[in-house]
């Protein structure tokens, strides 16, 4: 089978996981999704910022792993992973991480806040997305969702590592998206028209 692999990047709050998941919810036997924070490292390995444990910086993120994974759903493999997405794994918050298996489908979507920055696993990529989000839109849905005052790792940490290492790799996209001007449903359908005109999708 030839596999077409596509990377979303975007900021917090962007829609990554709402794109991705709604299109293999549409598709099934032809998408898998790799959820690319099943891939951040564990805690004692996360660096150290202003006295925090930055997640989102690189250094937080097993590149390495995610590289050897993606080879194997392109040789036809199966990969088991252990994941934190809510979708896939809902009680993550109460119960940790769960086995999952990741099965290599025609198109594999990777989807994540910094899936397009490791250079190794962006030459990966047939097709690139960016979806676009003011940094300070993407805190107030950040706060819709967070469950604890992040208030502090967001200013001293989130904020500076989206400028440094997010926003960046928009101009390494293929197709970048303003999801400020499209609502998720048009972001959908931008993508999957895109989809089909690469003839990957049924019409």
């Amino acid at each position: 089978m030839n596999h077409f692999l596509i990377g979303i990047a975007g900021g917090s709050g962007c829609g990554k996981s709402t794109l991705s998941y709604g299109l293999r919810d549409k598709y099934p036997d032809l998408i898998e999704v790799v959820h690319f924070d099943d891939y951040q490292k564990e805690e004692m390995d996360v660096p150290f910022f202003e006295g925090m444990r930055n997640w989102d910086h690189p250094d937080a993120i097993n590149f390495e792993q995610l590289y050897s994974d993606l080879i194997q759903l392109k040789n036809n493999k199966e990969v088991e992973i252990m994941t934190k997405s809510s979708i896939l794994n809902p009680a993550y918050e109460e119960k940790g991480r769960i086995k999952h298996v990741l099965r290599s489908k025609k198109i594999i979507i990777v989807e994540g806040y910094m899936s397009l920055y490791d250079k190794k696993i962006r030459d990966l990529f047939d097709f690139k997305i960016f979806l676009d989000i003011p940094i300070s839109e993407s805190m107030k849905r950040r706060d819709k969702i967070t469950y604890n005052d992040e208030s502090e790792y967001n200013n001293k940490i989130l904020i500076p590592m989206h400028i440094k290492y997010v926003e960046p790799i928009k101009k390494t996209a293929d197709l970048s998206i303003d999801v400020i001007k499209n609502t998720k449903d048009e972001v959908y359908k931008i993508v999957h028209d895109k989809l089909i005109e690469l003839k990957l999708l049924p019409i």
